[in-house]
């Protein structure tokens, strides 16, 4: 099944490209259809794991972020786009507390290149909102929503960075890095630029949800 999975995930990709070049108003077709796809990915990635694991209740709650994710984009409402992005903190979140709580905590170097990361994705933040056009409820409470994500995720990645798991979870820092520029690019106001950009971040997410376990 997995390689089902794999060539429609590359089978959409392509297509988003397409559409994009040729029929950029109907890309948010291509989009919701890609990250559909990742539901499944996702519910099925958690059952392979076990759903009692930690693991696997994460990717249970991160599949259902494609859910939440299409309904936005389908009906262009900012403060859906914004639950979805706390949504996806708080499935963040709960993968954090379960590593801490498996006694695995950023020290060291690690913790020093997870600070200097912190900092820097607060002050881009600070920056973004300096040079947008408009500054208004929304553009304020999306920026912090993003840039706690980017934290977070960041967090995860260095605790799993050099373990097996390590590949992964940069792979889902490559989708997320998308995810962050196509929300910019969307409160830019450009939606058919930012749902191709969205369509690579839901690409990558995908490949971390069809490596075997």
């Amino acid at each position: 099944m997995v390689w089902i999975l794999r060539i429609l995930n590359l089978t959409l990709f392509l297509s988003s490209i397409w559409f994009f070049l040729t029929n950029p108003q109907n890309l948010k077709i291509i989009l919701v259809a890609i990250a559909l796809l990742f539901f499944i990915s996702g519910i099925r990635k958690a059952f392979i794991l076990g759903i009692d694991s930690l693991r696997g209740k994460f990717w249970v709650l991160l599949s259902l972020t494609a859910i939440f994710f299409s309904i936005a984009v389908y009906s262009d409402l900012d403060a859906l786009h914004i639950f979805t992005r706390l949504y996806i903190l708080l499935c963040l979140s709960f993968m954090l507390l379960g590593l801490i709580r498996q006694g695995l905590i950023l020290k060291g170097l690690r913790l020093g290149i997870w600070l200097l990361g912190a900092l820097i994705s607060i002050v881009l933040s600070f920056l973004f909102f300096q040079i947008l056009p408009t500054k208004d409820l929304i553009t304020f409470l999306y920026l912090p929503t993003i840039t706690l994500n980017t934290i977070v995720l960041l967090a995860n990645l260095l605790i799993y960075f050099g373990s097996d798991l390590g590949i992964r979870w940069f792979l889902g820092f490559i989708s997320f890095s998308f995810l962050i520029i196509g929300d910019l690019i969307y409160l830019s106001g450009n939606n058919s630029l930012a749902y191709f950009i969205w369509c690579f971040s839901y690409f990558f997410i995908n490949l971390m949800a069809h490596i075997e376990e």
